[in-house]
C-alpha cells in the first residue's frame, strides 16, 4: 500500500472511530491525522466533553510531564520511549512514540485524547491518545494508555507502562528494571498555561476503554 493510500485509510478509519466512544474529540483529532505523525496533537475539542466520573480524572491542578528511555519487555528486549502530554490553555497536548525492539513494533501518535492520574496528589500520571503501529494486521488507528510514574532522581525508581485497544501491553515496570541509564520521567509543576478541559472529560471519554497498563 502506499503511503497516499495507507493515509487515506487512516483518515477514514479514524473518522468512523470518533463517531463511537471518542466522539468528543472529533474535530482535533482528525486534524491531527493530516499532519505528519511526529506533529504534537492538541486536543481542544475535548473541552466540549461533559461530565466527569471514572476512577482516573484530570488532575486538579493540571500539570504537565515529560520522559524518554527504555524497559525491558517480558522477552528480555529493550523498548524505546518518548512521550510527553499534559494540559495547555484549556486542552491535552502530548506525543507518545515507542519501539518494542523484540519486534520491531512501532507506535507513533497521532492525536492525544486524555491526561489523568488514577490517584489524585500522587505522582502518577496515564496519556491515552490514537496511534499508528507498522503491523499491517492492526485496525488504524489503535488507542492507547501509557502509564508514566515519577519516583524523583536520578529516574532508577521511575516507571513507565502501555496497553493498546489491540492487546498489546507492557506491564508497569522499572525503567531499565531499575539500574542506571534507563532514561527518566519528570513530572512538572503546574503554570498558568497548564489548564485543562472545563468541565473534565471521564476516563472513559478519555481513553475509550483501553485500562491501566
Amino acid at each position: 500500500m502506499s503511503e497516499e493510500a495507507r493515509q487515506r485509510n487512516v483518515r477514514e478509519k479514524t473518522q468512523q472511530l470518533l463517531q463511537g466512544s471518542l466522539k468528543h474529540a472529533r474535530a482535533a483529532a482528525l486534524a491531527a491525522v493530516l499532519v505528519p505523525l511526529a506533529s504534537v496533537a492538541v486536543t481542544r475539542a475535548v473541552a466540549q466533553a461533559q461530565g466527569s466520573g471514572g476512577v482516573g480524572k484530570v488532575p486538579a491542578p493540571c500539570d504537565f510531564t515529560t520522559s524518554g528511555g527504555f524497559v525491558l519487555t517480558d522477552a528480555g528486549r529493550e523498548a524505546n520511549f518518548g512521550a510527553h502530554g499534559g494540559c495547555k490553555n484549556g486542552a491535552f497536548w502530548g506525543h507518545v512514540n515507542y519501539v518494542d525492539h523484540n519486534t520491531g513494533y512501532h507506535v507513533d501518535s497521532i492525536a492525544i485524547t486524555g491526561y489523568l492520574t488514577p490517584s489524585p496528589g500522587s505522582n502518577v500520571r496515564d496519556i491515552c491518545g490514537m496511534a499508528t503501529t507498522n503491523n499491517p494486521s492492526d485496525g488504524q488507528p489503535v488507542l492507547f494508555r501509557i502509564r508514566l510514574i515519577d519516583n524523583g532522581e536520578p529516574g532508577t525508581a521511575d516507571q513507565f507502562g502501555i496497553r493498546l485497544s489491540t492487546g498489546y501491553s507492557v506491564t508497569t515496570r522499572l525503567l531499565n528494571a531499575g539500574s542506571h541509564g534507563g532514561g527518566n520521567v519528570q513530572l512538572h509543576d503546574p503554570n498558568p498555561s497548564t489548564t485543562g478541559p472545563n468541565p473534565s472529560p471521564t476516563e472513559q471519554m478519555m481513553c475509550g476503554g483501553v485500562a491501566e497498563p
